[in-house]
């Protein structure tokens, strides 16, 4: 099998949101990385079931992580998520700024409804 090099790096972020959820979801305190890892992971997901605009997955973006669920600092090493998603009508760019903005956990995206944590 071959992948392309945007191929590649959706199945790496892919993998590394795997491992940050599974930290998460024990109460571990995510870093920079593995926040980003988390929020590109479920959109890559969102935009793949093809209902979801950029629009939407932007909004949503900004809301799946807390200050509560990161190491302290970590908000501002990621002053920017930006990447590209797979939509039916072709590659878009999502970007979020100050993504992890929200203070309290209970502000954010409920954890049973990402798409990602569906097990």
């Amino acid at each position: 099998m071959r992948l392309t090099q945007k191929e590649q790096e959706a199945l790496l972020i892919l993998n590394l949101a795997e491992v940050s959820r599974r930290r998460w979801k024990r109460g571990l305190k995510l870093n920079y990385i593995e926040a980003a890892a988390v929020i590109m992971g479920e959109l890559l997901e969102r935009a793949r079931e093809g209902n979801t605009s950029v629009r939407e997955l932007m909004e949503v973006g900004a809301r799946i992580i807390s200050l509560e669920d990161v190491m302290d600092g970590a908000p501002s090493l990621l002053p920017m998520l930006q990447f590209e998603v797979l939509l039916p009508d072709g590659n878009k760019l999502i970007t979020i700024h100050n993504p992890i903005a929200l203070e309290k956990r209970q502000d954010t995206v409920p954890m049973e409804e990402l798409v990602s944590m569906v097990c």
